[in-house]
């Protein structure tokens, strides 16, 4: 495939994902709107529409750039079975949650917060965009980190797209403004460690906690 090849296929699933997360997040406000966490919903603005096209398509560059590295030898991809697989996305999920936690913490950093991360922030309550609607610092930093674990470890295909697929999915729950997972789920041992939609939402009313996407006890 050529460049352009490359970008366009990069680009057109990006707006897929996209879609999907639009989808899945109107989805989940129709099956569960009576576990409903803001009573409003954070209004659409021009301007997240854009950040949201912005978003896209970095992240269509970065999945160009993680080609590049690949068809060069930086990065390694291997075929697996399925256990090898599973493993390998719960390793880089681990890594990811922990970088994420990391970098989360320092874009709150006073100095730092005004100039990226108050962008996300002006969400109080969340829309079915909020998960992209991001400074492109954040997503190029984001992306960046992923490029990073590629290139340490020699990861399965089906274990990458499995984590990515997580993660979308994920962050789409964490911004769905409902809660579909019940009450005594948080009492369930291994479950209780998953950053719930709930979770995330106190992060955006309450700045200064949970700043992961698993819930390790940590703030």
């Amino acid at each position: 495939m050529s460049l352009t090849e490359v970008s366009g296929f990069f680009f057109a699933a990006n707006v897929l994902i996209f879609i999907a997360s639009v989808i899945l997040c109107w989805l989940l406000g129709r099956c569960f709107k009576r576990r409903k966490i803001f009573l409003t919903d954070e209004p659409f603005r021009v301007v997240d529409l854009i950040a949201s096209i912005g978003a896209i398509i970095l992240n269509a560059g970065v999945g160009v750039v993680g080609w590049w590295l690949w068809i060069n030898g930086y990065i390694h991809l291997k075929s697996s079975g399925v256990v090898v697989s599973l493993m390998d996305s719960l390793l880089m999920l681990a890594f990811m949650d922990f970088g994420m936690y990391v970098t989360h913490r320092l874009v709150h950093h006073p100095m730092l917060f005004p100039l990226f991360h108050r962008f996300h922030h002006r969400h109080e309550n969340t829309n079915p965009i909020s998960l992209f609607v991001l400074h492109p610092v954040e997503v190029v930093g984001f992306g960046s980190l992923m490029i990073v674990f590629l290139m340490m470890f020699s990861m399965s295909f089906w274990g990458l797209v499995t984590y990515l697929t997580l993660n979308v999915v994920w962050g789409t729950l964490g911004h769905s403004g409902v809660e579909p997972f019940p009450k005594r789920f948080k009492f369930v041992a291994g479950i209780n460690l998953l950053g719930t939609s709930t979770f995330h939402a106190e992060h955006h009313e309450h700045p200064k906690f949970n700043f992961g996407f698993l819930h390790l006890g940590v703030g």
